[in-house]
């Protein structure tokens, strides 16, 4: 594996009490943190530690076209506030883990201004997906395009600056990056801890398709691997976490995948609608105390609660953030109608998922300089962030889950998704419009009734590059629309209320 880790000097001093002291606000992107004693009381002395800063890599230069999965790495220049130099390394002994904490008062005792830094980039690409990784600032996942239209699926603030958002205590030693991408966040819930910090990588490469494994390990403690699969043939992507405890005692543990996306260039459209084929949700945290969803921990209705459509992040009020059952939603995605530009997760049986997002109208965009805006999409082995959904991990074992993601391009919009196919339904009084994209070449049939009469029977081939659209006479009654493969396999299917 390639590590980023390297021994530098420490370039400043500080002591334990700076921190101390904490504002009884709203932590973790608006929405409230349950501090662990092992992370807000370290158990030996403060010692100031600086990241290092990355080694730039040359640019490569330009590649001939994509046979297969091609891997390689690039530079990302990215406009960085210097807060390496005021991070403080601290021992949380529950995990035999370092933790990063912010001398915030240092660093904001003069202003401050990004400068330009060489991350390195890894690359895996196929005809359909160019997905980059940072592994230096987390190892996360920081790009995914869909190459036949060019777009974007992924949040990308200008800037890597560090945000008053994140689970550390006491607030003012929080620094979490909303950077963009996806990340994985452990061992605690929220963005956990190792967020921002450099992870060692190895790619991997077959006939099928290639891998970059991500790793944040060491002897004696908690530490997490991410597996990113992309298949030669295929348009969509699987992530694999999985977490191992390597200390002498049981660790209670939460895991999650986080991606900040935006579906659109440079910030969330207001066109976004959420798509959660649920009719119950968790709230997590919410904006104000007048409006009508429950409390935190409590339930709603999924997607109207009185006269409030929660697809729609418009009518929020300033944020919610709510978790759903696997049990009760198969995917979980988004669709924005201006950039005809989805997404979908599509977890193993028993995964919950979790939807985060600002409304239009919210006015601290401080974890940026542009005021751009994003929305979060979570996978996790918990059901939640409380403390009552952690996962004890006993010495030597491990814990982790498969889930898929699927960028969609072209489609007029997003009703329903299966590993195979997603389809977008539009309706009227009188006719439908049936859509499809697909995640790999296939042939097959597509069959549609209306209340028990053969309305389309035909015969299709399709490749992701471009969805397919069927006009229909809607009948009365219900429709059944069926997907099925050369083979007689069941790709899709899906009925209407």
């Amino acid at each position: 594996m390639n590590s980023f880790f390297e021994t530098v000097q420490p370039k400043i001093v500080f002591a334990a009490g700076v921190i101390a002291l904490a504002l009884a606000i709203v932590a973790g992107c608006g929405r409230p943190a349950a501090a662990r004693p092992a992370t807000s009381t370290p158990t030996r002395p403060v010692t100031a530690t600086a990241i290092p800063t990355p080694t730039p890599t040359p640019t490569p230069t330009p590649r001939p076209p994509v046979i297969g999965v091609d891997s390689y790495t690039t530079t990302v220049t990215l406009p960085t506030y210097p807060f390496r130099d005021f991070l403080v390394e601290q021992l949380d002994p529950l995990y035999n883990m370092p933790v990063y904490y912010f001398n915030r008062p240092a660093y904001e005792a003069e202003p401050r201004q990004p400068a330009p830094v060489d991350y390195t980039g890894v690359v895996l690409e196929n005809k359909y997906l160019r997905l980059t990784f940072l592994p230096q600032l987390g190892g996360r996942l920081y790009s995914a395009v869909v190459k036949p239209t060019g777009q974007e699926i992924f949040y990308h603030n200008p800037v890597v600056k560090p945000s008053r958002y994140g689970v550390l205590q006491p607030y003012e030693a929080n620094w979490w990056l909303a950077s963009g991408g996806m990340e994985w966040a452990y061992p605690v819930q929220e963005h956990g801890y190792r967020f921002g910090l450099p992870w060692d990588y190895r790619v991997t490469q077959s006939a099928t398709g290639a891998a970059i494994i991500l790793a944040d390990s060491a002897p004696h403690r908690t530490g997490l691997t991410v597996t990113v699969s992309l298949p030669v043939d295929s348009a969509s992507f699987s992530v694999t976490p999985r977490l191992t405890n390597n200390a002498a005692i049981t660790v209670p543990v939460q895991v999650w995948t986080n991606a900040a996306l935006a579906l659109s260039s440079g910030s969330m459209s207001p066109d976004t609608q959420f798509v959660v084929p649920t009719g119950v949700i968790t709230i997590h945290s919410r904006g104000e105390l007048g409006w009508s969803l429950p409390d935190a921990g409590r339930r709603a209705a999924w997607p109207l609660v009185g006269q409030t459509d929660l697809r729609d992040y418009r009518q929020w009020a300033n944020y919610l953030g709510f978790f759903v059952a696997n049990t009760d939603a198969p995917f979980m995605g988004a669709f924005n109608a201006a950039t005809k530009l989805g997404v979908v997760r599509l977890p193993e049986s028993g995964r919950a998922g979790k939807l985060f997002a600002f409304s239009a109208g919210f006015p601290d965009r401080s974890y940026t300089d542009d005021n751009s805006q994003y929305f979060e999409l979570w996978g996790g082995a918990n059901n939640g962030f409380w403390p009552e959904d952690d996962l004890p991990v006993a010495p030597g074992q491990s814990l982790g889950w498969t889930e898929l993601w699927w960028p969609l391009a072209g489609l007029p919009g997003l009703t329903w998704a299966t590993e195979h196919v997603a389809i977008a339904l539009e309706q009227n009084e009188s006719t439908a419009t049936l859509s499809a994209l697909v995640a790999r070449p296939v042939t097959g049939q597509v069959r549609v009734t209306a209340a028990g009469a053969l309305i389309l029977n035909e015969r299709f081939s399709a490749n992701p590059a471009r969805p397919l659209s069927w006009p229909l006479s809607a009948g009365a009654g219900p429709l059944t629309i069926e997907f099925i493969d050369a083979n007689g396999g069941v790709l899709l299917t899906y009925q209407t209320n």
